[in-house]
């Protein structure tokens, strides 16, 4: 029997529905990583402060027919923010810094326009630095000293006032890294191995150096057009703090368990860096101190997701009410899938927790979904629609989402899964006031869409999230 069909068999042999849970989670994800065709994928979940399941599922190695496993190594991308933000969280603690000290204070060389820039702007992408990120002016090829990097990003101006408003960028954390070596006086990597990593017991995770031979790291994959390549294996230093750290499921699970214990930074710094960021005109951001914020039918949500130039991506979900977490990596990027896979994983040990754990039920409104429809189908082909919001659009010019979120083919069938009604003044989600959150299932051949769009109290819609099944 074929190990696809040993794994397919095991769903009827287990007895109760926790001993199921595994078996059935396995089977979740060979069929999606098999469907989506993503190499490998790590997965963790950690339930009532424990792993309660951990695996490696697909070729870690495509070209050695290596098997992933639950101690792979595998770059995580921009959850590495996360560690530099609990570096900085650790000092706030040791009274060594202050959140609202200017980063000029302890990053020397900066221009004069940052004068106005702390550190909590550059923790919560509220800094108004330019992202330099896929940009041109940027080598992943040879290691750039700490004057280079802040001339690198000072030479753009600054895109809109500190503490105006949220966009997520790459070119501040690697400054928070800077901040580490002046207040603690030693290396970023080393504070962050000796501050984080062994008291999380995370023994196999550790800084992706350029050209460094690693014992069971996974090999990244760049999928173009179906052709897969090998990635970029090149990382500057001087950028480890916004994605240099390479990572295990499993020990990203203990990471969990020791953050939610306490055992990193105190449990009041913790629950800091998980409230809303405060705008100037004093509106919040869904984001916090290294994490994004977010609700699902009433379940709150912390996460953030990870991606690099190597070919990986990676996303950590945290549920704190349902005392739950699941963490996914894959040598592969491909579009949200980590984010598809780690919901529906997660439905499978807490309560339904992604869009395609609803069934089907009579539409409540059929004109406003011919009109959503409508509405994919011109951001799939990039034309404005009077149905979305104005955070959406751009006059005479495509809507700023990218066209792949849209809908390019016919659906075969529309089924409408969920209605949320978030009362009549709106819960501020993204930037947004929110009324509405609507779930479909769109069902194009083989393939499964599921769609979830978030409505304002006008009936606009503000932000929309597409899965694939």
């Amino acid at each position: 029997m074929s190990r696809t069909a040993r794994v397919l068999a095991v769903g009827g042999l287990c007895a109760g529905a926790f001993a199921c849970q595994p078996r059935t989670a396995d089977r979740t994800i060979l069929e999606f990583i098999l469907r989506q065709q993503i190499p490998s994928a790590a997965v963790a979940v950690v339930k009532d402060g424990r792993i309660a399941y951990a695996r490696g599922t697909g070729l870690a190695s495509t070209e050695l027919g290596v098997p992933a496993t639950d101690t792979t190594l595998y770059e995580i991308g921009s959850i590495s923010k996360q560690f530099a933000a609990l570096a900085m969280m650790l000092l706030v603690e040791e009274g060594k810094l202050r959140l609202d000290d200017p980063l000029s204070r302890w990053v020397p060389g900066t221009p004069v326009a940052w004068k106005d820039i702390t550190i909590r702007h550059v923790l919560t992408h509220t800094a108004g630095l330019k992202d330099w990120d896929g940009g041109p002016d940027f080598s992943y090829q040879r290691e750039w000293t700490d004057a280079e990097f802040i001339a690198m990003v000072a030479k753009y101006p600054l895109e809109f006032t500190p503490g105006a408003r949220f966009a997520y960028t790459s070119s501040g954390y690697p400054l928070l890294g800077l901040v580490v070596k002046s207040a603690a006086r030693e290396t970023y990597e080393d504070f962050v191995v000796r501050r984080v990593f062994k008291p999380a017991g995370m023994t196999q995770t550790r800084f992706k150096h350029s050209r460094e031979i690693v014992v069971h790291r996974a090999q990244g994959i760049v999928d173009s057009g179906g052709i897969w390549r090998t990635g970029e294996e090149g990382r500057p230093g001087v950028i480890a703090p916004s994605g240099g750290v390479m990572s295990t499921a499993r020990d990203m699970a203990k990471w969990i368990i020791a953050l939610e214990a306490g055992r990193i930074v105190k449990p009041a710094t913790l629950e800091e860096m998980q409230k809303p960021v405060v705008l100037a005109d004093g509106s919040t951001f869904s984001a916090g101190i290294g994490w994004f914020i977010d609700t699902f039918h009433g379940h709150p949500v912390l996460l953030h997701n990870g991606s690099t130039v190597a070919g990986f991506s990676s996303v950590v979900y945290r549920y704190p009410a349902d005392k739950l977490a699941v963490v996914v990596l894959f040598n592969v990027d491909h579009f949200n899938a980590v984010n598809s896979l780690a919901t529906r994983v997660a439905s499978l040990f807490g309560p339904p927790l992604w869009a395609g754990a609803f069934a089907e039920k009579p539409d409540p409104d059929p004109a406003l979904t011919k009109r959503i429809i409508e509405m994919l189908r011109a951001v799939a082909a990039r034309r404005d629609s009077d149905l979305l919001a104005a955070n959406l659009r751009v006059s005479g010019q495509p809507p700023r989402t990218n066209p792949v979120y849209g809908l390019s083919a016919t659906a075969d069938r529309v089924a409408f899964l969920d209605r949320e009604d978030l009362g009549a003044s709106g819960v501020r989600r993204f930037g947004n006031s929110i009324r509405w959150i609507y779930r479909y299932r769109f069902t194009v051949g083989k393939r499964a869409l599921y769609y979830t769009l978030e409505l304002t109290p006008e009936g606009l819609v503000a932000r929309f999230v597409r899965e694939e099944g």
